[in-house]
């Protein structure tokens, strides 16, 4: 109890003492997710492909985008929606720079597939995270910043396809902030 007595008291005395470890703002990470889902049209066709344009200042809080100090990306995931009985494979890409392939059962893309779980079915090429970082970059000092999400690929297995499947990038990442 005396600890926290004093720790409270100390506190105190550095908040109304000007001292700068307590008045100075502080860093808050803010996610900054960036995703498109890519429909699968039904019938014979086992191919696809399709794009989405990603404005990266309608993904976090306006009034946070002046104080941005850093960003990264943590992780790259690749899943399915759907039912489907065959296998999926393709290429999923930002700004037409391949940034992972992807293959395997339609079924084990039902739970994301993720980079930071070391997934088999995925891989990063590393031109494309190389484009990652350098859109969260201009990011930093250019709100009207966007990115082009896109993939393509094919199914394998049962034909005709069925209606509702789609094939879904997540790029994820985090800015910080600075709040006074």
């Amino acid at each position: 109890m005396k600890t926290k007595a004093l720790l409270l008291l100390l506190l105190g005395v550095l908040a109304t003492t000007g001292s700068t470890c307590i008045n100075d703002g502080f860093l808050i990470a803010v996610n900054l997710p960036m995703s498109g889902c890519f429909a699968i049209n039904p019938g014979p066709n086992l191919n696809f492909s399709g794009s989405v344009t990603i404005r990266l200042s309608e993904q976090i809080d306006v009034s946070y985008i002046d104080d941005i100090s850093s960003v990264r990306y943590y992780d790259i995931r690749v899943s399915t929606l759907g039912t489907y009985t065959g296998s999926v494979s393709g290429i999923g890409y930002i700004n037409n720079i391949p940034l992972v392939t992807y293959s395997g059962q339609w079924s084990d893309f039902a739970t994301p597939q993720s980079l930071l779980q070391n997934s088999p079915r995925i891989q990063t090429q590393q031109a494309g995270l190389n484009e990652v970082l350098r859109v969260l970059n201009q990011f930093k000092t250019d709100p009207n910043t966007s990115a082009v999400l896109s993939s393509t690929g094919s199914l394998a297995g049962q034909s005709p396809v069925p209606a509702g499947l789609s094939v879904c990038i997540e790029i994820l990442a985090q800015v910080d902030v600075k709040v006074q």
